[in-house]
């Protein structure tokens, strides 16, 4: 993966747990809880998008089409798919691949525009695309055009800036229509660049770090923004897209550290203003196979600080959304094959519920298949090859079971036990517990202000070492007349604790 692996300070907050001194336990039995739910509490909002993934173009179209696979993925409890994957947005002419041109599209092997919609429509996701920074205006309007437009919409996109004649939005929607795709699909998040900040000084410029990976024209963070004479910025392309469709969110590239990179995130900031619709972060826990001891606990180390320093430069009403995340950032040096074992799914696990505390509301881990490295590592949910499922395919499973309102819990637990309390919309609770250890535990949890019974079940994903290439899965039923109930965790799991709550 191509990603900012910039080292964060590790935040001493343990944001999970919240400071429940003075909160009003009316039940003596709850009081002694070693964990408790602050039911009366306000929530914060849980954003299904955080359980996103990337769809990475070279999977190709037999394995998108393919319903085993799309079963899979639906499965896996991924909400958002972000295309067309990584470095390969920079350099992939969405025009060009949709009707195979060999002179502009380098793979017309690999998945088109059009095999993406059909794999959103047989999944049922939703959509976010990532068009290229070295493309024009206008054609990042037409690919707005291509995937939102109507075919009777006789807009114009106009003339770029090479003379090309982008034509109207008619002409890309009916491009849309030849390959299957009558209707708008309805993409409402999109990016501009993949990680421009990382070019290579060979086509970006002195500027640019000697071990740059990006094909991009610039790694100066203002002329990513306003361009330059011979180049589109962020302002011009969002400009153009949003006069195809008014509706969409377009994302600006930015980095952990707003600082770093020769001041990336905070000349984007400030030079997008108000016309930044989302922050993008790519973050990767490691650069290299890490101990088991510091990547369970990376998640609630890592996050507060890039979350909390992006916030104090970045407006509240602006969303950050960290569109790429995993374990190990570069996959040659993930040499245990970390990303493959339950390791990584516990990291995961944690890390959505991280993002979700901090309020994050949009997170694709990278990525939902991406073929085997050599030294076998592998940062798909899913193996491309064979559609087996790597542990880190549970993290997501079972998030999936959250419920849309996340609460906060007294933390009567040590770093390695996270709870994530979660309610739906019509009252039934369901707790994501991680079990970060290689200890079994019983806790009690109990309900604040919920003088009341409690029936349910565990669901557990456990294994006997964190170094497991899959999980134990368990059921238990739980009931018992009493608001608080004891639980079990087994070592190195991730359990979803489904309870109704009754008087």
């Amino acid at each position: 993966a191509d990603a900012d692996v910039a080292d964060a300070d590790v935040a001493d907050a343990d944001v999970a747990d919240a400071d429940v001194a003075d909160a009003d336990v009316a039940d003596a039995d709850v009081a002694d809880a070693d964990v408790i739910i602050l039911a009366r509490a306000d929530p914060i909002p849980f954003d299904r998008r955080l359980l996103g993934t990337n769809v990475p173009a070279w999977l190709g179209p037999e394995r998108l089409l393919d319903a085993e696979f799309q079963a899979n993925t639906i499965a896996s409890g991924t909400t958002l798919l972000r295309m067309p994957g990584g470095s390969w947005s920079n350099s992939y002419d969405w025009a060009a691949c949709e009707v195979s041109d060999e002179a502009g599209c380098f793979w017309t092997w690999a998945a088109r525009p059009s095999d993406f919609i059909s794999f959103m429509e047989a999944t049922g996701l939703g959509g976010m695309w990532t068009v290229s920074i070295n493309q024009t205006a206008q054609s990042a309007a037409a690919a707005v055009a291509f995937f939102n437009g109507d075919v009777n919409d006789q807009t114009p996109i106009g003339v770029d800036r090479n003379g090309v004649d982008w034509e109207s939005i008619s002409t890309w929607a009916r491009l849309r229509e030849e390959g299957g795709h009558p209707e708008p699909v309805g993409i409402d998040l999109w990016e501009i660049g993949n990680e421009v900040y990382g070019g290579q000084p060979d086509v970006g410029g002195s500027e640019c770090a000697s071990f740059g990976w990006e094909g991009v024209w610039t790694c100066d963070g203002a002329e990513y923004v306003e361009g330059t004479a011979d180049h589109d910025g962020y302002l011009d392309i969002r400009r153009a897209m949003r006069g195809v469709d008014p509706d969409i969110s377009v994302g600006g590239v930015g980095v952990p550290d707003p600082s770093g990179w020769q001041n990336w995130g905070n000349e984007v900031i400030e030079r997008a203003g108000d016309q930044l619709d989302f922050y993008v972060v790519h973050q990767y826990a490691f650069n290299s196979s890490p101990d088991t001891a510091d990547a369970v606990l990376r998640a609630q180390e890592l996050w507060p600080s890039v979350v909390g320093g992006v916030r104090s430069v970045l407006s509240e009403d602006i969303p950050i959304a960290v569109t790429e995340y995993n374990l190990v950032a570069v996959a040659d040096r993930d040499t245990e094959q970390s990303m493959t074992k339950v390791v990584n799914a516990l990291y995961i696990a944690d890390t959505i519920g991280q993002l979700a505390t901090l309020g994050v509301g949009i997170a694709n881990q990278w990525n939902l298949a991406n073929g085997q490295a050599d030294n076998g590592t592998d940062y798909g949910l899913l193996d491309a090859l064979d559609g087996s499922r790597h542990p880190q395919f549970t993290a997501l499973e079972i998030w999936s079971d959250a419920g849309t309102s996340l609460f906060p819990a007294d933390g009567r637990n040590d770093e390695r036990l996270r709870f994530y309390p979660t309610q739906h919309a019509d009252g039934r609770w369901v707790i994501i517990a991680i079990n970060l250890s290689d200890s079994p535990t019983t806790r009690s949890v109990g309900f604040s202000d919920f003088p009341s019974s409690i029936a349910g079940h565990i669901s557990s994903a456990s294994a006997q070492d964190a170094g497991d290439r899959s999980f134990e899965l368990t059921e238990v039923d739980i009931e018992v007349d009493a608001s608080v109930v004891d639980v079990e965790l087994p070592a190195w799991s991730i359990s979803s604790i489904d309870v109704v709550t009754g008087s």
